[in-house]
């Protein structure tokens, strides 16, 4: 038994509604440790090249890490692993909240769901207790509704819920998945994939002590982390303003998104960000995830005449982003409404904001009509076209079908040269942080493993402040990268949120009073590296290579307006520096993994399976 885990890995079947448990590996935990490194090595194995991810042969692992659900700040983070309906690659999506730690309580590292059910099931985990329960009267329903109905059958207001809505169901290739009513997992589409199983829930109860190997030592690191957190300057904003302080920090540096990506600054910002809030009493209280000193998360309430009181754990920044500026939308009853359809029907914010921002452009362009819109008014800033399309994706209706296959296919789908305007990389909306005017996230975008996704690395901070960096300039940017991927796989693997800002040698030190493991920082990195290589050479086995790292066009174009105005990318400046980065990261310059790469990060057992991917992406 390792301390720090649950020691118990969950295996479902839905076809065959067969259970069985296996203990967990310890070469498995020394290599990959947990969370996001457990789910990808996982579902490497366990998946078949080129399987479809709507098909039952699809996996989907929920992988907590060893500090879910311990005495370290934020210890709330888990994963949903899977093969993404969106982008057809890897995909892994987080959320915080108390589900995470529930997992953990009731004993299981992670949970590996396979097959499909032909009828509507949950499954229900009370400890050592597992069944796959019928789910017909949740079918259909959104999931505020679904978390009270189980909670209320099992009489137990304690239970801790995932569930999909109606566009999880409707396949919607960005649905999400939603435990504890406003925590998402979001990204890619893994809703859908839960769909696809005919799965609606899962939900858990937990009563599993977890044990740590120096409980003394471990108390006081976790004491000691927990009050540099809380003391943190950042903590403090955080609190104050949540994540909506970074609508007008965004603005300001000219990365904030605004009409599907035409320009990176908000006339309107002023009505939409923390300081308007605040000034006009919406926000009600803050709301925290499982033991959380900063509490980020602000409920909010807004009257209004259209759509009644709207109830919100959010906007946070990245949705309000998309179902704000991105349409030009400065309404914010609207947008918190959107956002609150979002939430309960299951798409992820981001990804809708981007498509509605990407059929407005089509409209303005008259690529799309009136006739191809059902009479919607798609023009910039139409509030009450911005919550009819967020209904219209989520239930697949008229237009809103074809947009809920995401940008990519939709422009595929609508033609008449629509591709030149969908924003994206690898299949996946780009998230709330323009890279025109910062190299490095250009960068940060092509070769992250899930596509454009702001969560796997950020240096826009650091490309605009430090003085060792020039905005513009690509010198130095690869590097950059590499380290901040590394800084934001390791709470992914761990089970902790990013908003703690410890040092390698105190996550060093937290684990192993833990585990009862000696590990150093340059350990923890090392397993950063071996992860962010095997979904690389997850991704080139289902075909993707250098030509897939790459920026839509937008991204060359001028900005239009604000403190960028007219700046733009280089394709050879990108290319110079994947070269580089490809260098740094021990690929070769097609992006594939050199054999020397996986000796030097233990996966000595693709080997074969790299020759056969070498073999295959150059026949």
């Amino acid at each position: 038994m390792i301390p720090g885990y649950g020691n118990k890995i969950l295996y479902v079947n839905l076809s065959e509604k067969k259970i069985k448990k296996e203990p967990l590996d310890e070469d498995l935990v020394k290599r990959f440790l947990g969370g996001r490194g457990f789910g990808a090595k996982l579902l490497y194995d366990l998946n078949k090249p080129g399987v479809d991810p709507l098909s039952p042969e699809n996996h989907l692992i929920v992988a907590t890490g060893p500090f879910t659900g311990v005495f370290v700040p934020k210890s709330n983070k888990y994963a949903f692993v899977s093969k993404s309906p969106l982008t057809g690659i890897y995909a892994d999506s987080f959320a915080g909240g108390h589900f995470g730690p529930e997992v953990k309580f009731a004993g299981y590292d992670a949970i590996v769901i396979t097959g499909a059910s032909k009828d509507p099931v949950y499954l229900w985990i009370n400890d050592d207790e597992v069944k796959i329960l019928d789910a017909a009267h949740l079918w259909g329903r959104p999931v505020n509704e679904v978390e009270e109905t189980i909670k209320k059958d099992h009489s137990d207001r304690n239970i801790r819920v995932a569930s999909i809505g109606p566009a999880g169901e409707r396949l919607v290739r960005f649905a999400g998945i939603t435990n504890d009513l406003y925590r998402q997992a979001a990204r890619a589409g893994l809703g859908a994939v839960l769909g696809s199983k005919r799965l609606k829930a899962i939900a858990v109860r937990g009563s599993h002590d977890i044990p740590s190997a120096d409980p003394k030592k471990f108390f006081e690191l976790g004491e000691a982390a927990m009050r540099k957190t809380a003391e943190s300057r950042g903590t403090k904003r955080l609190y104050q303003e949540t994540t909506l302080l970074q609508v007008a920090d965004s603005n300001a540096w000219g990365v904030l998104p605004t009409k599907n990506y035409q320009t990176t600054y908000f006339e309107y910002a002023d009505k939409v960000d923390s300081n308007y809030i605040l000034d006009n009493g919406i926000k009600l209280k803050n709301r925290a995830c499982f033991l959380c000193p900063i509490a980020c998360s602000g409920l909010n309430v807004i009257k209004t005449e259209k759509y009644g009181t709207v109830v919100l754990e959010g906007p946070e920044y990245e949705v309000l982003t998309f179902v704000g500026p991105d349409t030009y939308t400065s309404d914010l009853g609207a947008i918190m409404k959107a956002n609150e359809l979002c939430d309960f029907l299951g798409v992820d914010g981001i990804s809708t904001g981007n498509v509605i921002g990407f059929a407005m452009e089509l409209y303005e362009r008259g690529i799309l009509t009136k006739e191809d819109t059902d009479g919607i008014d798609l023009t910039w800033g139409n509030p009450d076209a911005l919550v009819e399309m967020v209904k219209k994706i989520a239930f697949r209706e008229g237009i809103g079908d074809i947009l809920a296959e995401g940008v990519k296919r939709a422009a595929q789908k609508i033609g008449k040269g629509a591709e030149r305007y969908a924003v994206h990389v690898k299949g996946l909306e780009l998230p709330a942080y323009d890279p025109r005017s910062t190299p490095g996230m250009a960068l940060a975008y092509v070769t992250n493993d899930m596509g454009a996704a702001h969560n796997r690395a950020w240096t826009i901070y650091t490309e605009i402040f430090s003085k060792d960096y020039e905005r513009y300039s690509t010198k130095g940017k690869p590097q950059l990268v590499i380290d901040s991927q590394r800084q934001r796989t390791l709470p992914d693997i761990m089970g902790f949120c990013r908003f703690v800002l410890l040092s390698y040698d105190e996550y060093a030190e937290l684990y192993n009073a833990l585990t009862g493991f000696n590990v150093d920082a340059k350990y923890l990195v090392d397993v950063t590296d071996r992860v962010y290589t095997l979904t690389r050479l997850f991704n080139n086995r289902e075909g993707i290579t250098r030509k897939d790292d790459s920026l839509p066009p937008r991204m060359y174009d001028p900005i239009q307006t604000g403190p960028q105005k007219g700046v733009k990318l280089n394709p050879e400046d990108m290319e110079k520096m994947l070269d580089e980065y490809y260098k740094l990261r021990g690929w070769d310059n097609q992006g594939i993994p050199l054999e020397e790469t996986l000796q030097k990060y233990q996966l000595t057992e693709y080997l074969k399976d790299l020759k056969k991917i070498k073999k295959s992406l150059n026949s």
